[in-house]
């Protein structure tokens, strides 16, 4: 398949000293072009996914058992999709050292290429991948808001953003098996995200902070109002920075609840507790840095897996590891 693109964007900022406005906007074209065709559909075929939602409908969301098929590749037709994107934005001095964000955003996205085109194995999520060329374009609005404070002794950020999306690309589990691989398809349905994070930095003494974290989201499909699937659950950080002359030290405790919503044929994850250890002593030079470096990973070298990650069900994260390295840079 070939394919070319071209884009135009453009930025303008409004600085009122107290107030910013942003805008921003792009306009794009992408055109697949593929060299032959495996069989033919029909120009004129009306493109659902009604198999998706009748998937939906299946409770449990499951399969006790994947079967095996014999897929047919779809006719690999030629594709040119066009669209604009737009945003603007607010940045406002609140308190002292706080400041107020507020931004707005019309997306668009063509599909790609291994969205429209794929099929076959993938090696890197051990899938069978079906693409499909009639995908549409999928487009979004959304908003997010900011509330920010960067002060000499405490630094945090508070976001929450919605999300609402028509023609939302995913890719979806049916639950067959093609060559002894699952089979994975790229679908579309509408969809809306709703997410909030945080951060908080406090300098206990002036070579030692504690860093607080915490992400939340939840994304839905609208047909069925179903999760989606590799849709992380609440996590949350708590770690140590030390640093003193050209040691640095930062232990971090990485925190993860369960997700029990899932999407069809998608298995719940159990949550997680993980530390993890990162060191470091630098000596600088005239126009020479040299850095030493460990990290230690898992430290309690614990079985968990991501819910994010394609492979979680065949393989878990990584366990208790150690990498050393050795930086030199110049200036």
């Amino acid at each position: 398949v070939s394919q070319s693109g071209f884009a135009v964007f453009a930025l303008e900022e409004l600085d009122f000293e107290r107030v910013k406005f942003q805008f921003g906007g792009r306009l794009e074209t992408q055109k697949y072009r593929p060299a032959f065709s495996e069989r033919g559909m029909g120009e004129g075929e009306d493109h659902d996914h009604d198999h998706v939602e009748d998937d939906l409908e299946e409770e449990g969301h499951g399969h006790e058992e994947e079967e095996e098929h014999h897929h047919e590749p779809a006719d690999a037709i030629q594709r040119t999709l066009t669209g604009a994107s737009v945003s603007a934005g607010v940045h406002a001095d609140t308190w002292k050292d706080g400041v107020f964000v507020m931004n707005y955003a019309h997306s668009y996205r063509a599909p790609a290429l291994e969205e429209l085109y794929n099929f076959g194995p993938h090696a890197g999520t051990l899938s069978f991948e079906i693409g499909d060329p009639r995908l549409e374009a999928e487009t979004g609005n959304g908003m997010d808001f900011s509330l920010r404070h960067n002060a000499g002794r405490v630094r945090g950020e508070f976001n929450v953003f919605y999300y609402d999306f028509d023609n939302f690309i995913f890719p979806f589990a049916p639950g067959e098996v093609e060559g002894g691989l699952p089979v994975i398809e790229f679908t579309q349905l509408d969809a809306r995200f709703v997410g909030t994070e945080a951060g908080l930095d406090v300098a206990i003494h002036p070579n030692l902070w504690l860093n607080l974290g915490a992400d939340f989201v939840d994304a839905q499909e609208t047909v069925r109002n179903t999760p989606l699937p590799r849709i992380p659950p609440l996590r949350g950080k708590i770690g140590v920075d030390v640093d003193y002359g050209g040691f640095r030290l930062t232990p971090q405790l990485i925190l993860a609840s369960q997700q029990d919503q899932t999407f069809t044929g998608e298995t719940r994850t159990p949550g997680y507790a993980v530390v993890n250890l990162k060191a470091s002593y630098t000596i600088a030079r005239q126009h020479l840095v040299h850095q030493f470096a460990v990290n230690v990973f898992n430290i309690g070298d614990r079985l968990y897996r991501n819910h994010s990650s394609y492979i979680k069900d065949l393989a878990p994260e990584i366990g208790r590891g150690v990498r050393f390295t050795y930086t030199m840079r110049f200036f």
